[in-house]
């Protein structure tokens, strides 16, 4: 049986498309209510039908507690797979696919669905009952994962509503005042030095969420995580024009994990504008070696945290802008071409 687990409070006006999303290949919805004070579980109904099932959770803040009691809640509704649907996220199946036959062949116990952009990926269906957990108040992580447990599900991918400026200031601020104390009790996880400096990152608090990011990247964890870490740091760096550094960020991470094109775009890019043309030409180059246009990014196992404009024609931006400031029109003129091929593929998926 697949059961679908939905956390809500007052959520009536987006907690409809999130359940009609999944209605059609699960067995059962079950929503969790945190606290709900309108017309959301009638709403759940409507779409659900006999397939909803709810709960209650009283809302603490912590966003871990209230997956961890879906989880079980799923297992005791008879439940052999729980898939998580948030209210403002919705999935969407390639044409012709059917949830039951793919989780029917799969050896995985963990599969996790890549956002419709192609960015990143994120947990989203769990074999159970598990002894895996989830922890973290906010951006929680799935702990207790055994190497080669977890895989990318092929045919599923999720989309989330935006958020206007006002919403998503608020959640910034509140994850990063949460994840401030988080750290101060969990110091030797990098995970949570991450998304504090995500959330500081995305206040614009540059110099803060720097530093964030590089004690998750001398923690030296996972090291997709460390270099993606620096990254963000890098990106930081060139929010403030400290192109120099933002280079030798990108430096480092490429150590961490050399197969990250994006690294190596990022410091073509912040040499350029730094007037370092040689070496914007040779960070570009090596980002087009290993993205994924004309090169062996797709051959390298990777689970997550991904830019695809670097990954395809964003090198050969760099060249071309770079070659133009020297005065080289017909090198110029190729990797312009070349950018706009890598688009199209990017775009449509399929190289001519």
């Amino acid at each position: 049986m697949i059961v679908s687990t939905t956390l809500t409070g007052s959520n009536a006006d987006i907690i409809r498309d999130a359940l009609a999303s999944v209605v059609r290949q699960v067995d059962r919805c079950l929503v969790i209510d945190t606290g709900a004070k309108d017309d959301t579980l009638a709403v759940a109904r409507e779409v659900a039908g006999d397939k909803l099932i709810v709960r209650e959770f009283p809302w603490r803040n912590d966003f871990s507690a209230a997956r961890n009691f879906a989880l079980q809640a799923a297992v005791e509704a008879g439940a052999k797979w729980a898939v998580t649907v948030d209210t403002d996220e919705r999935l969407v199946f390639d044409e012709g696919v059917d949830l039951h036959r793919l989780l029917a062949r799969t050896r995985s116990n963990v599969l996790l669905i890549g956002h419709v952009d192609g960015s990143y990926s994120k947990e989203r269906i769990i074999r159970v009952p598990t002894k895996m957990h989830w922890s973290g108040p906010t951006h929680e992580a799935l702990d207790g994962q055994r190497a080669g447990e977890s895989e990318i599900l092929q045919g599923v991918r999720f989309e989330e509503l935006a958020k206007d400026a006002a919403a998503l200031r608020a959640k910034f601020e509140r994850d990063a005042a949460v994840l401030r104390d988080y750290v101060r009790e969990n110091p030797g996880v990098p995970r949570w030095h991450y998304y504090l400096g995500a959330s500081l990152h995305d206040l614009r608090r540059y110099e803060e969420a720097i530093e964030a990011f590089k004690a998750c990247a001398a923690l030296r964890g996972w090291n997709e995580e460390g270099a993606w870490a620096c990254y963000r740091a890098a990106d930081c760096y060139c929010s403030l024009k400290r192109w120099n550094e933002a280079i030798d960020m990108c430096a480092q991470g490429l150590a961490l994990r050399p197969a990250t094109a994006e690294l190596a775009w990022l410091a073509g890019f912040a040499a350029f504008n730094a007037r370092r043309y040689e070496d914007a030409i040779a960070w570009s180059n090596m980002a087009v070696v290993n993205g994924y246009y004309d090169g062996a990014g797709p051959g390298y196992t990777r689970i997550s945290f991904r830019y695809p404009y670097a990954l395809f024609e964003g090198p050969y931006e760099v060249l071309r802008w770079t070659f133009d400031r020297l005065g080289n029109a017909e090198a110029a003129k190729e990797a312009g071409r070349e950018a706009a091929a890598a688009k199209k593929t990017r775009q449509t998926g399929v190289r001519e």
